[in-house]
């Protein structure tokens, strides 16, 4: 059964992160949606962790910020976050950059 409300893209986007329990790594976003992010990364950090992340996203400067996103699995060398708290700002960039992969992805299916 699925359970995403939001539709994920495919995307690679180097991002940093740091945890609650001191976890620091870097790794890349390889899919994204307004919700949450998939990870690959060499760091591992565990289900139920709190990261602030820092994610650059492709053509835009300065990097994204979610100041806090709980890692909601791991498994192998990915993880996913699920947003908890970010600056409206931020929330307002990331609804941008989406709708530009929405109409990039339909644009590619027709």
């Amino acid at each position: 059964m699925e359970l995403r409300t939001n539709p994920r893209y495919p995307i690679q986007c180097p991002i940093v992160f740091s945890g609650d329990d001191n976890t620091i790594g870097e790794g890349t976003v390889v899919n994204l949606s307004t919700g949450g992010w998939r990870v690959r990364s060499d760091t591992q950090p565990r289900p139920g962790t709190y990261l602030a992340l820092h994610v650059l996203l492709p053509d835009e400067a300065p990097p994204m910020e979610v100041d806090l996103a709980a890692v909601r699995w791991a498994w192998g060398s990915e993880f996913g976050v699920e947003f908890i708290r970010m600056r409206s700002e931020e929330q307002e960039r990331l609804h941008r950059f989406v709708k530009t992969l929405e109409a990039q992805s339909a644009f590619t299916a027709s």
